[in-house]
């Protein structure tokens, strides 16, 4: 199975000048859930934001589909290899605002938000019962991580990078979301790369990496 995103090399350290990872490469094939494992403070989330190019790699290549990102090109990588971050940050307004939000931006411009599909994800991730013009802060924490979700499944793009999305989630509910990632997942032209703690859920993933002491390894 040929390598659908190829990204890297990453290395970075953390505030006190400690290596996180270096010279860290990532190639994954579509139609694949991937999870990434370390201890708390190895360098997950730093990775997941070079990944998405939103953190700074002057020596790292990016490749998706075989057509290559650099530079210019950069925002399309960024909207093509989406991150659903670990905090769940929301625009100021309602649900509705930040679930059309990133078609509202350019790089979503050829696309228009789909109201009846926001509405069957909302559903299945336990949100149906949310108006649309519900004010953001109103959600709990719970609430707007699920929210995230949805958006991310929402605009989906061909590969989506999910930062502990489950995270506060009773395990019922963080199951159903899991199920939507892996049916996105797993079709022809999607994947899914998602740093998970859980680990009966990490067993469920077509491929597992752990970054632990500065390096990017494959468990299963």
């Amino acid at each position: 199975m040929g390598a659908f995103l190829e990204c890297g090399p990453f290395s970075a350290s953390d505030g006190e000048g400690r290596v996180l990872f270096e010279e860290a490469s990532v190639s994954l094939a579509d139609g694949q859930c991937v999870t990434l494992e370390g201890p708390s403070g190895s360098g997950k989330s730093t990775l997941l934001l070079h990944v998405t190019a939103l953190a700074y790699s002057s020596q790292a290549r990016r490749r998706l589909g075989g057509a290559e990102y650099a530079g210019a090109e950069l925002p399309g990588w960024r909207a093509r290899v989406t991150l659903v971050a670990q905090d769940a940050p929301m625009i100021t307004g309602s649900v509705g605002d930040n679930l059309d939000f990133p078609f509202a931006q350019r790089a979503g411009s050829d696309r228009g938000f789909d109201e009846e599909g926001a509405r069957r994800l909302l559903t299945a991730v336990e949100l149906g019962r949310l108006p649309l013009d519900r004010e953001i802060r109103t959600l709990s924490g719970g609430e707007r991580h699920r929210l995230a979700l949805v958006r991310g499944l929402l605009w989906n793009p061909p590969v989506l990078v999910a930062d502990e999305p489950l995270s506060g989630l009773d395990p019922e509910i963080a199951g159903r979301c899991f199920e939507l990632l892996l049916r996105y997942a797993r079709r022809p032209g999607r994947l899914l790369l998602c740093a998970l703690h859980d680990p009966k859920l990490n067993a469920l993933a077509d491929r597992r990496l752990r970054l632990a002491d500065g390096g990017l390894e494959e468990t299963g």
